[in-house]
């Protein structure tokens, strides 16, 4: 008993915090966070009803608060003053207490949407060098755990970091390199908050109140309220992997080279099983140990086998991009000779090995000795398409149903005073952009009305990439109701047309993506004078044979790239190439096929060839009109 009392006394505050009074902040306030430096901080949390909460900031005198009948107790701390002052915050309810030290005042940015946001430092082209270049002290990132929620939820899960150049390689590389140009800028402290999720659609990141005028989601949102229920779910998921197991591995295979992404392997509209295998003869120095099998993102699932015998695998969703870090047990390592056989699971858009090189290797668990790289020959086996198995379960719990991902990793952190948002999100929407035209706008208004703001709202247009079965204007049409939301003030859209890739809808190149993020606020935000959009077409008339476009002014108008990208149309509607020439603060386009054009448009195509561009090699968005 003794013993046990000597515990007591000596555990941390926060500790007993949890074990007795279930007195704490909201998990967004904690060590190392930004709070905003001009404007007063709500500040929030959770204790037994009835409790009086004592906030005593490091800057001016203590408030109170107290604890409501649903345990939850908010107050507001006073402005911090000066940007970049430090300061701490001291807490105590109910004979409780608790400190959150090291608080910068700056400005607090949410960064959200899918997986392009959600894309890591680390997978970034150059990803080292921009890795060794982050020792920025002045910013702190908190990521959000994945989380649904069919009603809004209490809290999230996370915690505040310090950049170094360790953890930035595990930030939303989108994200960072925004906050690095603004603290280049000189506009730090900067504090960012990483709330994504790939794959997902608006709606799911859309407040019930925004989907309230979209009857397509009425019942579905009714339908939250049911579910098939976790067990049912599980055996779905183990009915799938018998059928699985009781398929015989290809008895043809196909020379491949790993890492191998479907779309660039001759596998572009297959979604199914493939077995990987190879041979392997290790060092004997790596005989009898445990050892680590690294295989970089392996999209969609897995299951690794090792002389026959499975020993380790992803076999859950949502780990499409997680990089994969096994160990094999040294009782299962005790030959020299492996056959090595990874089976992929893909249930849905790309598949395969999605990361790089160096990322495919096998050593010692304890790093000792020598490494095997991975990457190179293997053989690849088409072992059954998704239709041959029975279906692969959707959870209940899915994270594409409407507002759940608003509930639960978003409606928590409120009333959080972040100064703006970043949006990287469209491609799961891409099949709908009527849809998209009217929901994209509603979700943007929607957050604003919850965080009782005008919110600066500055979006990616999304890259090019040759969607599956993409043959008309999808794409096009998708990007345009993007950039339909302009409308709304206190916009602005980052173009990514120069900076995509047909064969990978996660580009690598995220630093231009960042960066003209960053010049929408830092000119619309920050006031500063620097040209935030490259030229943006305002009308277009007829003058003989060929069509000027009057471009809003943007700087100097410049065509890269041959003047590609534009075609025109006359009243038939049939759209043909067309040269294009700068005069002035306009483009004037022709085509010898369209004696009186009437329509002009360019980069109207999932993966479009561009031209237009400004001085600062801003690229222009698509575009389409006719003459006036």
């Amino acid at each position: 008993m003794l013993r046990i009392a000597l515990l007591v006394l000596l555990a941390p505050a926060a500790a007993l915090t949890a074990q007795s009074s279930g007195f704490r902040t909201a998990a967004i306030f904690g060590d190392h966070m930004v709070l905003p430096a001009s404007a007063p901080a709500p500040l929030h949390g959770f204790g037994v009803a009835g409790a009086e909460v004592v906030a005593t900031p490091s800057w001016g005198s203590a408030v109170r608060a107290q604890v409501g009948v649903d345990g939850r107790w908010q107050l507001t701390l006073p402005a911090g003053g000066a940007r970049g002052k430090q300061g701490s915050i001291t807490l105590t309810s109910g004979g409780v207490r608790q400190t959150i030290d090291d608080i910068l005042f700056g400005d607090v940015w949410l960064a959200s949407g899918q997986s392009n946001m959600e894309w890591k430092l680390r997978q970034c082209m150059d990803a080292e060098a921009a890795a060794e270049a982050a020792a920025l002290p002045d910013l702190r990132v908190f990521t959000v755990a994945h989380a649904t929620s069919d009603q809004p939820a209490d809290d999230v899960r996370g915690e505040w970091v310090v950049c170094t150049p360790e953890r930035a390689r595990s930030f939303t590389a989108v994200g960072y390199f925004f906050a690095a140009e603004l603290l280049a800028a000189g506009q730090g402290p900067i504090g960012l908050v990483d709330s994504t999720w790939g794959g997902t659609v608006c709606q799911a990141w859309t407040p019930a109140e925004g989907l309230a005028e979209f009857a397509e989601f009425s019942d579905e949102i009714a339908a939250q309220a049911q579910s098939s229920g976790d067990d049912e779910i599980a055996a779905q998921r183990a009915a799938f992997f018998a059928a699985l197991r009781a398929t015989p591995t290809a008895a043809e295979t196909t020379s491949v080279t790993l890492p191998e992404r479907w779309s660039q392997g001759g596998l572009d509209d297959f979604d199914g099983v493939c077995d990987y295998t190879r041979s392997l003869t290790l060092p004997p120095a790596l005989v009898g140990h445990a050892l680590q099998l690294s295989l970089g993102p392996i999209d969609d699932m897995d299951t690794v086998f090792w002389n026959g015998l499975r020993v380790a695998g992803s076999e859950v969703d949502g780990r499409w991009n997680k990089p994969r870090r096994y160990r094999v047990p040294a009782e299962q390592n005790q030959s020299v000779d492996v056959d090595l056989r990874i089976c992929v699971v893909d249930t849905g858009g790309e598949g395969g090995f999605t990361g790089n090189a160096a990322q495919m290797s096998l050593g010692r668990a304890d790093g000792q000795g020598v490494n095997i790289s991975l990457d190179g020959a293997w053989r690849r086996g088409v072992r059954a398409p998704l239709s041959a198995l029975p279906p692969w379960p959707r959870s209940a719990n899915g994270p594409n149903r409407p507002t759940v991902l608003w509930n639960g990793m978003i409606h928590p952190m409120l009333p959080f005073p972040f100064t703006g948002a970043i949006w990287y999100q469209g491609e799961s929407n891409r099949n709908n952009p009527d849809q998209y035209a009217r929901l994209f706008p509603a979700m943007i208004e929607d957050w604003r009305r919850a965080m009782g703001r005008e919110l600066p709202f500055y979006f990616v247009q999304i890259a090019p990439f040759a969607y599956r079965g993409d043959s008309g204007d999808l794409t096009a049409r998708l990007r345009a109701a993007q950039a339909a939301a302009l409308a709304l003030p206190r916009t602005g859209m980052a173009v990514t047309l120069d900076v995509g890739d047909a064969k990978d809808i996660h580009p690598r190149n995220k630093q231009p993506v960042g960066a003209r993020l960053a010049r929408h606020a830092l000119a619309d935000w920050y006031g500063q004078s620097i040209d935030r959009d490259g030229p943006i077409a305002a009308h277009a008339r007829r003058v003989g044979g060929a069509l000027r476009v009057t471009f809003e002014e943007s700087g100097e108008l410049k065509l890269v790239n041959g003047g590609r990208g534009f075609e025109v149309a006359g009243d038939d509607g049939v759209f043909h190439p067309a040269t294009a020439a700068v005069e002035g603060l306009e483009v004037v386009v022709r085509s010898d096929a369209v004696a009186a054009p009437s329509q002009v448009r360019y980069a109207w195509s999932a993966v479009p060839p561009w031209s237009l561009c400004d001085d600062d090699m801003l690229p222009a968005p698509p575009f389409a009109m006719r003459v006036r």
